[in-house]
């Protein structure tokens, strides 16, 4: 079972937000504006927004994902990384393993069954104080397989999500 999960959870009613990583002792969060990971929210219902790392799990617990958002169809893990340019190998292999983790916990858990699974390497740059995507591709067919086999999930390397 996931704890603090109703601590954790915030319902956002906007058409288009950002989310923003924290540092290693606040939560992800969101924002209005120049974030690193984009919702667009075409539904015209709410998205849950559920910070995981720093919230249902402490910091100290570094092999979870960041946070998640979700609707009543799709759920969707994201792990936030900026960093610089040369230092996105080991940021990918970092992200693969923290989503692995978190989709594995909230495999029995009741808010994702019955819903398309979808998780989120977003890897970001920045560049006069505005987030760059650096990553497009996991790089890496052997991950994405087993993130469709294994963990019934696709794997995305974006900093953009689109509910529809």
């Amino acid at each position: 079972m996931i704890h603090n999960f109703n601590e954790c959870l915030e319902n956002v009613d906007k058409k288009h937000f950002f989310i923003q990583d924290g540092d290693d002792q606040l939560p992800a969060f969101v924002v209005e504006k120049n974030g690193e990971f984009e919702v667009i929210n075409n539904t015209g219902s709410h998205i849950n927004f559920l910070k995981i790392d720093s919230c249902v799990y402490h910091s100290k617990h570094s092999t979870r994902c960041d946070c998640t958002i979700y609707n009543d169809d799709t759920f969707c893990f994201l792990e936030l990384k900026s960093s610089k340019r040369t230092n996105w190998k080991s940021h990918r292999e970092s992200a693969e393993k923290q989503l692995k983790t978190t989709i594995l916990d909230f495999t029995n858990e009741d808010v994702t069954k019955d819903k398309t699974l979808e998780a989120y390497m977003c890897c970001t740059c920045t560049i006069d104080g505005n987030f760059t995507q650096i990553l497009r591709a996991s790089n890496n067919y052997e991950v994405q397989t087993y993130f469709i086999d294994e963990l019934n999930t696709k794997l995305y390397c974006d900093t953009k999500k689109e509910f529809n």
